[in-house]
């Protein structure tokens, strides 16, 4: 149960590490690698600082009684010295060294035992009591100057100081023997315990070693792994495994986020491919439909007219014009062959603006004939933009829904204007058709330019008429080529015409 509760513990302790920031990891990884550092070098220097001291403890007691032996040296030197000379600085030395001796004999021992080492110290202690009385009256016989207690004083003393002395040595070896044995047993205990620190030591650096690399590796090697997979999606290698990281710091935030980023890529090609499969079908069923479109309307067209025919009769009819001294006739059907020629022969080709106008020209001319001086067409050519490319039959189904729909109501003063000019600030050329008709209803306007081809024509209900009213899809295949051609919504547009209130068809010829 311990057990559990422990290992408890260390997972929480795993867990609440791992939701901390990375800077705090390393934080925390520094400080505590710098703890345990720090632990191992106090331990170690108080291992060495203990082994030092027990050491040096072994012999103290030798120490201690050479000292003892010494301030007794210096004492008896001192005592002999006022013996001889009688001299101040001689009794101020034996006073203080005599001081110093008394304070080293409080710590021998004062009571007999039968532990021969300790009877020594005894022993010593007692000699060094009538030392200390010998030697005193030896000093206060020679204040005195009585000789005869001189002499005896003096030889008591120094006759102590011998076995004083004596003692002293032969305790100081039985110190000796008794400290030799107690250091050999704490030199093999010291290195046990040194060999025994510096396995520790250096497995407890190996941890905290080991703890700075897990902890670095489980920072770098997520970086690493980001690392290459973000030079795999460089390359566009977007099948790669997702992460999934359970983490919650800053590495877990961008691996969760490099996840959607390549779910969000996976997507967004796969909506790509099936966008551009669908567009390509489209595209295909489009062109394959318009070629279709296309070759039904010329086959349909060379049924009904008949062209090479239609052509030798146009141009037979010109012959016998001339014959006759018919030029303007003559002229006429010219112009008419030049039209239908253009139309027929050159079905959905390119076509420059000059071509256009060129064919505008012939119809224009076919206009004036029939309806005479109704109608006035005035035009206003910017030479520049003669060379400029786009869809033929344009300008004519124009022109012709002015005279037919803007003018129908006008029976003089008909005007139609045809502009062309570069707009330079722009980049783009403007055509310009308008007419001084009646203009455009707005609800058929806003459903024509909505419209889409559809079969040759367009149905707008009317509630006013409450009947169906056809109108021709001119317009509608105009506004569909031309947005086809420049795959833009933007260049064909119907407006009212504020000077003379009329309608203006109005062409965008964007520059390439």
């Amino acid at each position: 149960m311990a057990a559990r509760r422990e290992d408890s513990f260390f997972k929480k302790v795993f867990y609440a590490f791992q939701e901390r920031s990375v800077r705090s990891q390393i934080l925390i990884t520094f400080f505590a690698a710098s703890f345990i550092l720090a632990c191992i070098v106090m331990f170690t220097t108080n291992i060495f600082r203990k082994t030092i001291t027990t050491v040096g403890e072994s012999y103290q007691t030798n120490a201690d009684l050479d000292k003892y032996l010494t301030l007794l040296s210096e004492t008896q030197n001192a005592m002999e010295s006022y013996m001889q000379y009688r001299t101040f600085e001689s009794i101020d030395k034996y006073f203080h060294y005599e001081a110093l001796l008394e304070e080293a004999a409080q710590k021998l021992r004062t009571n007999p035992s039968a532990i021969t080492v300790q009877q020594k110290e005894y022993i010593i202690k007692q000699l060094s009591s009538n030392y200390f009385n010998l030697s005193g009256n030896a000093i206060a016989a020679r204040r005195s100057n009585n000789n005869e207690r001189i002499n005896m004083y003096y030889n008591k003393t120094v006759e102590c100081y011998s076995f004083l002395r004596e003692e002293i040595l032969s305790l100081n070896m039985m110190y000796f023997q008794s400290n030799a044995y107690t250091y050999e047993m704490n030199k093999a205990g010291m290195t046990v315990v040194i060999n025994t620190s510096i396995v520790m030591m250096f497995s407890i650096l190996g941890c905290a070693i080991l703890l700075i690399y897990i902890n670095i590796s489980r920072i770098i090697q997520p970086i690493s792994t980001i690392s290459t997979v973000a030079s795999k999606v460089a390359e566009r290698d977007f099948d790669i495994e997702l992460f999934n990281s359970t983490r919650k710091d800053e590495i877990g935030n961008i691996c969760r986020a490099f996840d959607a980023m390549i779910i969000s890529i996976r997507q967004y090609v796969d909506t790509i491919w099936e966008k551009a499969k669908k567009e390509n079908e489209l595209r295909e069923k489009e062109i394959e439909m318009r070629a279709l479109i296309t070759d039904a309307h010329f086959k349909a067209l060379q049924e009904q007219i008949k062209p090479h025919f239609l052509f030798n009769t146009l141009n037979t009819g010109a012959g016998l014009a001339m014959m006759e001294g018919a030029d303007r006739t003559c002229y006429f059907l010219e112009q008419v062959a030049d039209f239908l020629r253009y139309n027929i022969q050159h079905p959905g080709q390119d076509a420059t603006i000059k071509d256009e106008i060129g064919m505008l020209d012939n119809y224009i001319y076919i206009m004036e004939v029939r309806f005479g001086n109704r109608y006035e067409f005035i035009k206003e050519i910017d030479e520049e933009a003669l060379s400029k490319k786009m869809p033929n039959m344009i300008l004519q189904p124009l022109v012709e829904n002015c005279i037919k729909h803007g003018l129908k109501d006008i029976t003089e003063n008909g005007k139609i204007k045809i502009e062309v000019k570069i707009n330079h600030e722009k980049n783009e050329t403007e055509i310009a058709i308008s007419d001084n008709g009646c203009g455009f209803d707005p609800s058929i306007k806003e459903k024509i330019l909505a419209a889409k081809e559809s079969g040759g024509t367009v149905i707008v209900k009317s509630d006013e008429i409450n009947q169906n009213e056809h109108i021709s899809t001119g317009l509608i295949n105009v506004i569909a080529r031309l947005k086809f051609y420049f795959k833009r919504d933007d260049v064909f547009n119907i407006l009212d015409n504020e000077e003379c209130k009329g309608t203006t068809f109005f062409i965008k010829i964007p520059d390439v």
